[in-house]
């Protein structure tokens, strides 16, 4: 079949009646021939698609513009009503969105005609269009109403439940879908909260999330950098942003389009991201939703940030009244005893002066002794809590000299002799040769009695083994223990303030020891660590730099002579 020309209806627009019409009119008209020739194009065409006059229009498509239906913006036009009409079909009137060459959008009531010949041939096609509305991103009523209801919805304590409700309002509104991520600095955001606006693609995206947690910097490279990003999301980045093939069906299947990235921040901390996506190409998101994006997630940021403080200001009250609790029984154990003596005492002077009698020399000795005790378990708690009080202020001072690591644990056996006897725990000592270093002396001793406190308290009753050695410019000192052990999960928090693995019930101390070791150590510059399975003992190492320009002997020490049969 010959495809017909063009000639009758070029011949109708060099009548200049008909083109006067056509630019007097208040609607755009578009003339194309069936070849995609554009034969007319009006001022109003031109106003409405923002554009001059194109040489053709391929197919039926207008160059540059995009044609999607008004009242569902999410499903784009495979045809566009130009095209339509070539084939043949009359497009009666209906509204359109068309997303025209330089990004904006504007709503038409638009209507197209196929042109036919005297043998009923199409021989082009004839597009009547009008502005019915401006088309703004997000209207100003839509988006005082969104902030509002976002405002009341944060103004509330946030925690997860309110991350659901709060993506409802901005899908399908704002976007096809929507996912929150929190995170606190250092660590990988999580997915909070996700919401599709079809429930099937809402299971797909699920389950993303669920069986393909992309590390950060895969899946939103502006976690931590503050700034908000926009981009087309292209087959390229999805496939390889894929881990499978299984993946890649799934990304495919939801299909994102247009991606919309906004940062939580708060006191200048990125805590999370707010994660906006559309599925239609066509629909890009602008600089004033991109703006509402932001408020919303600065909203959200302030809420997260304040639910957070309130969290750690009830944590800090909750440790403080432990923390009292706990110190009150420890100071009372050692005053209880301390005033029992003395109350004992002082009736025995009294009745001994009734009868005019001397007061044995061995009751009293026993009682000091007793007092001296228990006054040095309350220095000792002092002595912590004031050590708590100078690292938290920063003013925990060393005065370092040169000194033996061996000897100084040599020293601090010596004195937990009679305790480690008592509870029938025996001490052993591998300390070969010396191990000099710069340290302070009166902090070693408490670091290495802090640890040797704690083996013998959860010791058991089994042997103790301290070690001492060097290996290079580092000094280290392990004790080991044989009792109740420690298990995984109380491992990584045995070093902090007030914690302790066990219960205080069966086991004393205000939990400051190891905090206070570890402080102390990293002074030195050093690391303290611990290893421990419920049941078989626990292993405390601690590694010390021995100071850079330590003389070379040091490093060369001999070993110390054993003693002497005789």
């Amino acid at each position: 079949m010959t495809r017909p020309d063009s000639e009758e209806v070029d011949a109708l627009l060099k009548d200049g009646v008909l083109r006067l019409l056509l630019e007097q009119s208040g609607e755009a008209l578009v003339l194309l021939d069936v070849t995609g020739r554009v034969l007319a194009f009006n001022r109003e065409a031109g106003r409405h698609f923002r554009m001059g006059r194109p040489e053709r229009a391929e197919h039926g498509w207008l160059p540059g513009c995009v044609w999607m239906r008004a009242d569902d913006a999410s499903m784009s036009v495979e045809v566009p009503p130009l095209a339509r009409a070539l084939t043949g079909e009359q497009v009666p009137e209906a509204h359109w969105r068309v997303r025209r060459p330089d990004g904006t959008q504007v709503v038409l009531r638009a209507s197209a005609v196929p042109l036919g010949t005297r043998e009923g041939l199409t021989a082009g096609a004839l597009l009547r269009a009008c502005e019915v509305a401006s088309s703004p991103e997000v209207g100003a009523v839509d988006s005082t109403r969104l902030l509002a209801e976002a405002g009341a919805l944060l103004g509330a304590t946030f925690d997860e439940e309110v991350a659901p409700r709060l993506l409802r309002l901005l899908v399908p509104a704002l976007a096809d879908a929507a996912v929150l991520y929190l995170g606190a600095p250092g660590e990988a955001p999580r997915p909070v909260a996700s919401l599709h606006a079809e429930p099937d693609r809402h299971a797909l995206l699920e389950e993303v999330l669920r069986d393909y947690l992309l590390p950060p910097e895969r899946v939103l490279p502006l976690f931590g950098t503050g700034q908000s990003e926009r981009l087309r999301v292209t087959e390229a980045q999805l496939t390889a942003s894929a881990r499978d093939a299984e993946h890649a069906r799934l990304l495919r299947g939801l299909g994102p389009c247009c991606y919309l990235g906004v940062p939580l921040v708060a006191r200048e901390r990125v805590i999370g991201t707010l994660a906006l996506f559309r599925a239609d190409a066509a629909r890009d998101f602008g600089v004033e939703e991109a703006r509402l994006a932001e408020e919303v997630a600065r909203r959200t940021a302030l809420s997260v940030d304040n639910a957070q403080l309130l969290q750690e200001a009830r944590e800090a009250v909750r440790l403080r009244d432990e923390f009292l609790g706990i110190a009150s029984h420890e100071l009372k154990t050692p005053l209880t005893p301390l005033h029992l003596k003395v109350q004992l005492l002082q009736r025995q002077v009294d009745g001994m002066a009734a009868h005019h009698q001397p007061v044995p020399a061995e009751r009293v000795s026993e009682t000091l002794e007793v007092v001296q005790r228990q006054v040095r378990k309350l220095t000792n708690l002092v002595d912590n809590l004031l050590d708590v009080s100078r690292i938290t202020a920063g003013r925990l001072k060393l005065e370092v000299e040169e000194l033996d690591l061996a000897s100084v644990a040599v020293d601090v056996l010596y004195r937990f002799a009679p305790s480690a006897a008592q509870l029938q725990c025996e001490l052993e000592l591998h300390a070969p040769v010396p191990v000099m270093g710069r340290w302070d002396r009166l902090r070693l001793e408490q670091v290495v009695t802090n640890l040797l406190s704690n083996a013998l308290k959860y010791g058991a009753g089994r042997p103790v083994r301290v070690a001492v050695e060097a290996e290079g410019l580092t000094a280290r000192l392990s004790v080991r223990d044989g009792g109740i052990g420690i298990s995984a999960e109380d491992l990584p928090r045995i070093f902090e303030r007030f914690e302790r693995a066990v219960s205080d019930r069966h086991y004393g101390g205000l939990g400051l020891g190891l905090y206070i070791t570890r402080q102390i150590v990293e002074a030195f510059g050093g690391t303290v660590r611990a290893t421990s399975e419920p049941g078989q003992g626990s292993v405390f190492v601690l590694e010390l730099p021995r100071g850079d320009d330590i003389p070379e002997e040091w490093l060369t020490a001999h070993s110390v002579p054993e003693p002497s049969a005789d």
